[in-house]
């Protein structure tokens, strides 16, 4: 099935290939070659031809490629540059490669796929830099959507490199709007990403522009979520979301809480930890604070 998609698919562009080399022939453009290009997409490599025309100025143009939006070198759909990356953002490069070959028609190396998370993450990073510049020049701030709601998480993780004990840190966040529930499935709503291998206080500009970008926030409440670790903590999401006239409400998630408590009162199971769990669960402040006072207590009498 993958095969007879990906070769319709390549019978396909070489047809609109074929219609756009008779428009530009028409128009006074020139020939210079036809050759093949194979491009892979996630559902398999696809051959295509495309032509080689010569503009009035003696320019060269592969206008099949210029209308995909594939650059000149490119070997990869976008599509797959991304997943690429986003797989590689939660495993090695190794691993990310043998996934890819085992559950999916695409077939590269670790080294490619190194290549592929550097250059997605640049061009991101250029991107989301360029909102930060329009932001700043702005003489206003831009009408956005305006939400009751906006949650947001922002974290960073470590990609090792194919050279050992060599990794970069990968800043990202994601802002949406809730969630979507479907049974037992359940999606955020209206996703946004925020990726980049910049320095800590790049990234959080970044977040802050594309938080201002898309939305009015005056009249939001702000929800955020983070491990409390170096860079991502509560201050830095207040500053992000500083254009709400309400409190920036920031909490930690339920593995890191979990294992603040293993810390303080050990990974064993005992009736202060219980009961402080089952009153995180229960969301009741009360029994939470008796509970903590009681282990308080007991401590002292030891």
């Amino acid at each position: 099935m993958y095969e007879a998609f990906a070769e319709l698919t390549g019978d396909i562009l070489s047809n609109i290939n074929q219609v756009i080399k008779e428009k530009k022939q028409f128009e006074g453009w020139l020939v210079k070659r036809s050759d093949w290009k194979t491009v892979q997409f996630s559902f398999g490599t696809v051959c295509f031809r495309h032509t080689l025309m010569v503009d009035q100025k003696g320019k060269n143009h592969y206008f099949l490629d210029e209308w995909l939006g594939i650059r000149k070198s490119e070997r990869m759909s976008p599509l797959v540059e991304v997943k690429v990356a986003e797989l590689a953002s939660q495993s090695t490069y190794r691993e990310t490669a043998k996934t890819l070959r085992e559950w999916a028609p695409v077939n590269i190396s670790h080294q490619t796929v190194g290549g592929i998370v550097e250059q997605v993450g640049e061009a991101q990073a250029q991107a989301d830099q360029e909102i930060v510049r329009k932001l700043d020049e702005a003489v206003e701030q831009p009408e956005g959507k305006k939400v009751d709601f906006l949650f947001a998480e922002a974290d960073g993780v470590f990609i090792r490199k194919t050279e050992k004990k060599n990794s970069t840190e990968v800043h990202h966040a994601v802002l949406y709007e809730g969630w979507d529930v479907n049974g037992k499935q359940v999606s955020l709503k209206k996703p946004m990403y925020i990726m980049t291998t910049k320095t800590t206080s790049k990234f959080w500009d970044e977040v802050q522009a594309k938080a201002v970008q898309y939305y009015s926030l005056e009249k939001s409440h702000v929800i955020t979520n983070s491990d409390g670790g170096k860079g991502y903590v509560a201050e830095k999401f207040k500053e992000a979301f500083s254009q709400s006239e309400y409190p920036v409400l920031n909490q930690l998630d339920s593995y890191h809480v979990n294992q603040a408590l293993n810390r303080t009162l050990s990974a064993k199971s005992n009736e202060y930890k219980l009961g402080i769990q089952k009153a995180l669960k229960e969301h009741n402040q009360d029994d939470f604070q008796l509970w903590i006072v009681r282990k308080y207590i007991g401590r002292q009498r030891k």
